[in-house]
């Protein structure tokens, strides 16, 4: 499952720049890299601790809301700090993180669905 993943998150981000480079949007190749590079390392880390809190406890529903909860609050920490460094940040770029954003949820959300039919 951990190489669907990474092929999941590769295809996103060729995709990504892709787009951005037919629909000539106002996000640079190196900002895509960016977004992809933390939403990478964010779900990640935060998969990582929401199986481990799993194996000790059995699965309640407080702990994927608090983790997902912690994501909504890093992605806010990771897009201020963004909007600190550059004084023009576009339209396109939030939209383009929230994008690949819902995109990354969707489809860890579809794979535990899939997981748990099995």
């Amino acid at each position: 499952m951990k190489r669907n993943k990474l092929i999941f998150f590769l295809f996103l981000t060729v995709l990504n720049i892709f787009f951005v480079r037919v629909f000539e949007l106002e996000v640079s190749c190196n900002q895509v890299l960016t977004i992809h590079t933390f939403l990478f390392f964010l779900f990640f880390f935060t998969n990582a601790l929401q199986h481990k809190l799993a194996q000790k406890k059995p699965q309640q529903p407080i702990i994927s809301l608090s983790i997902n909860f912690f994501r909504i609050i890093l992605c806010v920490i990771f897009l201020f700090l963004t909007f600190l460094q550059t004084k023009h940040t576009s339209k396109s770029y939030i939209y383009n993180f929230f994008f690949v954003y819902f995109s990354i949820h969707f489809y860890v959300v579809f794979l535990r669905l899939k997981h748990k039919n099995k």
